[in-house]
């Protein structure tokens, strides 16, 4: 492959894992695992969550550099354990590089799960989150109807590409208000108990995983700002949740 096409695969192969919640060293041992399995020497690269920088010597004795920029962000596992399996087989020489190539982009495509789907499965997940923590049937059957909704929330307002802290405020608000009314109409009784299942579904639990797996590592970069995604996530849900509490309590509501 012509070593600037065989840069720009490189580069574009670690922002997508990055891009589907991958870790910092596995888009960097990925980008440069892609480099010598094609002769490169001195490939060095460089990842934080928003962004990679990627250099390496080719053949030529030329040194060839690329940035790509990571600008969203999601959760898809399966991307990047189809990105793992392509570069191993690489590696082991099982694939070429053009074959490689053709399926990094078929990973790239691969959908997300259908509106119907990611809407159960935030309903089963918040409504046993609700139990989990102390709540009735009652109280789950309230959290899985609100995260059914949240998730569908969620959804439009990642495809109009609002930002994380946004999506996260308002969930937290639609999570506090829908389980407030529901106590009002006396659906639940304790109010608690759903609002912290629902909120569950937006809690960065990965993100705060790979921010301390980071540091662990002495990736100081990538690590602190994991760290810092993750604490504007959970400040947007306070915020978001007080927020709506406030606005029940200004309208008349009672807690």
């Amino acid at each position: 492959m012509d070593p600037e096409e065989l840069i720009l695969l490189a580069a574009d192969t670690a922002r997508l894992v990055l891009e589907s919640g991958g870790e910092t060293y596995r888009a960097e041992d990925a980008a440069m695992d892609i480099i010598s399995s094609q002769g490169g020497v001195e490939a060095e690269c460089f990842a934080t969550s928003t962004g990679v920088i990627l250099s390496f010597s080719g053949p030529d004795g030329r040194v060839r550099s690329v940035v790509r920029r990571v600008k969203r962000r999601a959760m898809n596992l399966e991307k990047v354990a189809r990105i793992d399996g392509i570069v191993e087989e690489l590696r082991a020489d099982a694939i070429d590089i053009d074959t490689a190539a053709l399926r990094f982009g078929e990973a790239e495509r691969i959908a997300g799960r259908s509106a119907a789907a990611a809407m159960g499965a935030a309903a089963v997940g918040t409504g046993f989150f609700a139990l989990l923590f102390g709540g009735g049937w009652r109280e789950a059957l309230a959290a899985a109807a609100a995260g059914a909704c949240l998730s569908a929330l969620s959804r439009v307002m990642t495809r109009h590409r609002l930002p994380d802290f946004v999506i996260n405020l308002c969930g937290g608000m639609l999570a506090a208000l829908a389980c407030l009314c529901a106590r009002e109409l006396g659906l639940i009784d304790d109010v608690d108990k759903a609002i912290i299942g629902v909120i569950m579904l937006l809690v960065p639990g990965v993100a705060i995983t790979n921010a301390i797996r980071d540091t662990i590592a002495g990736d100081l970069v990538a690590g602190l700002a994991r760290a810092a995604d993750a604490f504007l996530a959970a400040a947007a849900l306070s915020a978001g949740t007080g927020g709506a509490f406030g606005l029940w309590h200004l309208f008349g509501g009672s807690f």
